[in-house]
């Protein structure tokens, strides 16, 4: 183990510095136990790190065996490219968005320190851009916390990630990205569906679903939560009218006979409602839905099903979050959700952990939050499960748009410490003709729901 200094840190900055390094400059300033120094007053005392905001060139080999812990510098697309360039060519190839820390130490190798894969929005390249930005100047402060906890820098094994090669491949791509999207926008609505069925098989068949929940022309319905309750067996989701564009949630009951009844709005709020997470606990039922434009994270406890709840708690509060979602797991209660903002991180690519004694909380952050930084399987798509001592977690794929796929991950570390899980399964779209998407999977005892999306031309009437 690396020795923890008891002085402060010393951060050398290399100059210019670029306008995305604010966000990070500032995280930096708040831990303790560290000094931050630019070239412009640097002086002959050691130096911990020096820190280049910017991807590695010749420049820095006169920093060479200068800093205790190396010489930081970043790179995008997996290669030491422009983010722009990484950005375009990643989307000429259908895959996310790469970004990384890395450091060159005394053997003058380079060694990954972090590494992230963000959503990649090939319509605006601009946005990935600044999201990749964002994100990535932050990883200095997370990788410094981690030293600091633990007197040793983490080491990642740097997943490589194959993108296009210069030229006009990928500007063609994002042209074409951007007149698929409009062309779609003018004339289709993105209608979300629903399929469920009986039976707990680890990874359900859509295509062999039992129910078809196909909603009216004026909305979707999606992010669906089977329960089954005094002999009945309901689907809870939500509701989004295309003329508000504003979600709330509602019950629909699976019929024995293959169909469905109708919706029952059970909340509607003065801002958007969607996933409508259950939980039983001590002879009562709960909700958490998510209720990211209120920046609140809130219980609710069922007081007539299915359409009377009442406040029960606040977990979490002046956040911009995504699926919260609750398991208890070794004696523990975990929360599971994506934090981001709009202007800012990606919501789809940065999965956060707090635990609790109790599901009403009150909530600890994670040591190591973001626990997860990677749009292919962060965001929460369901409840977790146990299957044979195992704990899955389903999450989605939105490494090139919202909700692609589902992925199945098995947990491998769920400590107060610790977190890690690796990718099993998935469900991608193609269990129905004309499915372009699908990202949920949700479960009750006997029964499981799964979302589709199609293509509803907007002159479809009701």
């Amino acid at each position: 183990m690396t020795e923890i200094k008891t002085e402060p840190l010393k951060i050398r900055l290399t100059a210019p510095l670029p306008r995305w390094a604010e966000a990070g400059l500032s995280a930096l300033r708040q831990q303790p136990c560290l000094e931050i120094i630019t070239d412009d007053n640097a002086s002959d005392t050691p130096i911990d790190i020096v820190l280049h905001f910017g991807i590695y060139s010749n420049a820095l080999q006169r920093y060479y065996d200068t800093a205790r812990l190396g010489i930081w510098y970043f790179r995008f697309g997996g290669q030491d490219l422009d983010v722009s360039d990484a950005a375009r060519r990643a989307a000429a190839v259908g895959v996310a968005v790469e970004c990384s820390l890395w450091a060159i130490q005394s053997d003058h190798q380079p060694v990954c320190l972090y590494q992230s894969f963000g959503q990649n929005d090939d319509f605006a390249v601009w946005r990935s851009v600044t999201r990749t930005l964002a994100k990535a100047s932050l990883f200095p402060e997370r990788v410094l916390a981690h030293y600091q906890r633990t007197g040793e820098l983490p080491v990642c094994n740097a997943e490589q990630i194959a993108i296009s090669p210069p030229g006009l491949n990928s500007r063609i791509a994002q042209i074409w990205a951007v007149a698929r999207k409009v062309f779609y926008k003018l004339f289709y609505h993105e209608q979300w569906f629903i399929v469920a069925g009986k039976g707990q098989a680890l990874v359900p068949d859509p295509s062999q679903a039992e129910w078809l929940l196909m909603p009216p022309a004026d909305c979707f319905w999606a992010d669906p939560f089977p329960i089954e309750k005094d002999g009945r067996v309901w689907i809870l989701l939500e509701v989004l009218p295309f003329a508000t564009e504003r979600g709330h949630l509602a019950a629909v009951e699976l019929l024995p006979d293959g169909s469905h009844g109708a919706a029952q709005n059970i909340m509607l709020q003065d801002y958007h409602l969607s996933y409508p997470f259950l939980l039983a606990w001590q002879g009562e039922l709960y909700m958490l839905p998510e209720a990211g434009a209120s920046r609140v994270v809130t219980l609710w406890r069922c007081e007539q099903f299915p359409d009377r709840w009442t406040k029960a708690a606040t977990f979490l509060t002046d956040i911009c979050f995504t699926d919260a979602t609750i398991i208890e797991h070794n004696e523990l209660w975990w929360l599971f959700l994506t934090i981001g903002e709009e202007d800012g991180i990606c919501l789809q690519d940065e999965l956060y952990l707090y635990y609790a004694d109790s599901p009403l909380g009150p909530w600890t952050r994670h040591a190591e939050n973001p626990v997860k930084s990677d749009a292919r399987n962060a965001r929460p798509a369901g409840n977790l499960f146990h299957r044979d001592g195992v704990l899955y977690r389903p999450a989605q794929d939105c490494a090139t748009g919202y909700g692609k796929a589902v992925v199945l991950n098995r947990v491998d570390t769920l400590t107060t410490a610790q977190f890690s899980e690796t990718p099993v399964a998935r469900i991608d779209p193609d269990w129905r003709d004309s499915n372009r998407c699908t990202h949920t999977l949700s479960r009750s005892e006997n029964y499981w729901a799964v979302d589709g999306l199609r293509l509803l031309p907007k002159w479809w009437k009701l």
